[in-house]
């Protein structure tokens, strides 16, 4: 199981660090590069720097937050099904995407090197880029975490998946 752990945390971590540096660094610089308030270097460089501390906070979420544990605590009286599924989505968006957010808002603000009075404030930037990335990330889990932890689960043994709308009941 801690492999299968580990996997499902670097391939969710992947999967969500792509989608939501577009996503977030789009939102959040995109509109100021397009009126000419930053340069487009910054948008290219928020970017792939946006990718990696994305990644590497994904990760470092995953090995310190146990998620298998916290969903089965959390969600141990509902019953299987797509209630249950949506809720393990929002309590994995709530977890990863605000802090993700945040620090990725913050490596773009403070590379921006623009004039006096031209540079966005930290909260116009992080506003627009957390809301856009909450939502887009809670469709990602909704849809990528049931399918990697089957193929993982197929791979290295257990249930197929688990059962309909949920991971597996916490270990005891």
């Amino acid at each position: 199981m801690k492999k299968t752990g580990f996997l499902m945390s670097f391939y969710m971590g992947l999967t969500l660090s792509v989608f939501l540096t577009f996503t977030g660094v789009g939102v959040g610089m995109l509109p100021n590069v397009i009126a000419g308030r930053l340069p487009k270097q910054a948008l290219i460089v928020s970017m792939i720097s946006g990718f990696f501390v994305s990644f590497a906070i994904s990760m470092l979420i995953g090995l310190i937050v146990p998620m298998h544990k916290v969903t089965g605590a959390l969600t141990k009286n509902m019953r299987p099904g797509v209630g249950k599924l949506l809720f393990e989505s929002l309590l994995s968006d709530i977890i990863y995407t605000p802090l993700i957010s945040a620090c990725m808002v913050a490596l773009a603000y403070f590379r921006i090197d623009a004039p006096p009075g031209q540079k966005p404030s930290y909260i116009h930037m992080l506003i627009p880029s957390l809301a856009a990335c909450f939502i887009v990330a809670y469709i990602l889990i909704l849809v990528f975490q049931p399918l990697f932890l089957k193929k993982l689960m197929k791979k290295y043994g257990g249930p197929q998946g688990g059962p309909p709308g949920g991971m597996p009941p916490a270990e005891g």
